[in-house]
């Protein structure tokens, strides 16, 4: 019952027929008008269907509000429609849910054609009412995306706030961007990236839950990404879309609440190069400690997140370096505590971060040595760990290089000097 004509088709024939015949209906059905005069909806008959009736009354409501409504936002008076759009949404959604209207219902047109009617008819009905009540907002959605997104958005709202099955919900909301998508898609395989930005975050303004243009957008993202770092200066060619991107799919993130599949996949990358971002621009060993340990704690919850989301990250070429990148942020993050002369169990709650990760690199274990070297009170088996560490460094064919060979030097120096039994 979404176009005009036929709310006003069936409210006649409801008339007709006298369903729900009773003093209160009958006085509301006459204030519809009669004849070529009559409405679907009148103020009195709008008052006295919200305050009682006979059984059909929440059916009647429903359409007279449907249809005032649909009356109002034809005549551009969007703002006052909401609330009727609102409220018979809410009856259509409590008639769609009550078994016992449709068995009514069954009754009344076997009643009015003089015959049977199959049960499968009227469950065709009950079916595909969401879907044709749905479809007018997803369509004023679509047209007032660009011109007017807040009224755009207002009705993609009533979608969500029906009270339709969220699996009705969800598929509406999916063919809302369906051509999008396939348009987005498109423009990634023939390099349009800055288009496609563009075209999934007006979607995205529209629906900011939408975790099929949530998506689709971290794909584009990553995969324009990946090239532009082979180019000098792409941290800061980079930032402004991390973030951007991170702003629009953070709704879809916080309504699907675990990711899962490729939606999850792709927020991993995500997270990664909004780590590398910050590890590039703002962290380092001889950044002021305050600063870098603001940094570290920033680009290391990013990269322990992707890591949360893709467990399989360090598999894929180009991420293979996550776990050893996350355990030299945190350790540095450890480092920076430590030389602003913060107690050992802080500088110990960012350290456990880095000794958890399986694959640190020569320069995660210096640094991870260098903190437990240097705790204000470290114990034995702090010291057998940073030994260990030093150890692994020393065996590791790829830590060669002689700034890394100076810092282990370093390190081997502090524990044979300074801490215990001569090294091992």
């Amino acid at each position: 019952m979404t176009d005009r004509a036929e709310l006003r088709a069936f409210a006649a024939r409801l008339r007709e027929h006298g369903a729900g015949d009773g003093p209160l209906d009958g006085e509301a059905y006459a204030s519809l008008g009669t004849g070529a005069d009559a409405q679907p909806w009148s103020a009195r008959a709008e008052q006295l269907w919200t305050t009682g009736g006979g059984p059909w009354r929440t059916h009647h409501l429903a359409v007279a509000l449907h249809a005032r409504a649909y009356d109002l936002e034809l005549a551009g008076e969007s703002e006052a429609a909401h609330p009727y759009w609102k409220k018979a949404l809410a009856h259509w959604a409590e008639l769609y849910h009550d078994s016992a209207f449709w068995d009514r219902m069954h009754e009344h047109l076997e009643a009015v054609a003089g015959s049977q009617v199959p049960a499968a008819t009227v469950q065709e009905v009950r079916e595909r009412l969401p879907r044709d009540l749905l479809a007018p907002h997803l369509t004023l959605a679509a047209d007032r995306r660009l011109r007017d997104p807040l009224s755009a958005r207002e009705h993609l709202d009533l979608v969500r706030e029906s009270g339709f099955p969220p699996s009705v919900i969800a598929n509406a909301r999916a063919d809302l961007v369906r051509e999008a998508l396939a348009q987005a898609s498109r423009d990634v395989e023939e390099g349009r990236y800055d288009d496609v930005v563009e075209l999934l975050a007006s979607w995205l303004t529209v629906d900011p839950g939408n975790a099929g243009a949530a998506r689709a957008l971290l794909y584009a993202t990553r995969r324009h990404i990946e090239i532009v770092v082979a180019a000098p200066g792409w941290a800061h060619k980079i930032e402004p879309l991390v973030e951007r991107v991170a702003r629009l799919v953070l709704p879809a993130w916080d309504e699907v609440g675990t990711p899962e599949g490729s939606f999850a996949v792709e927020l991993a990358r995500h997270e990664y190069w909004r780590g590398i971002v910050v590890r590039e621009l703002e962290s380092g060993p001889a950044t002021e400690p305050a600063v870098l340990e603001q940094a570290t704690l920033r680009s290391g919850r990013h990269l322990l997140r992707a890591l949360e989301l893709d467990r399989d990250l360090a598999l894929k070429s180009m991420y293979r370096d996550v776990e050893q990148l996350a355990a030299e942020e945190w350790a540095l993050a450890a480092t920076a505590r430590q030389r602003q002369g913060l107690p050992d169990g802080h500088v110990r709650d960012a350290l456990r971060r880095a000794l958890a990760m399986s694959a640190p690199g020569p320069w995660g274990r210096l640094f991870m040595a260098r903190v437990l070297i240097n705790l204000h009170a470290p114990q034995p088996e702090d010291l057998a760990t940073a030994r260990r560490l030093a150890d692994e460094v020393a065996a590791d064919p790829d830590a060669d290089k002689p700034e890394i060979v100076n810092a282990l030097r370093g390190v081997v120096l502090s524990l044979a000097t300074g801490h215990g039994p001569a090294w091992s």
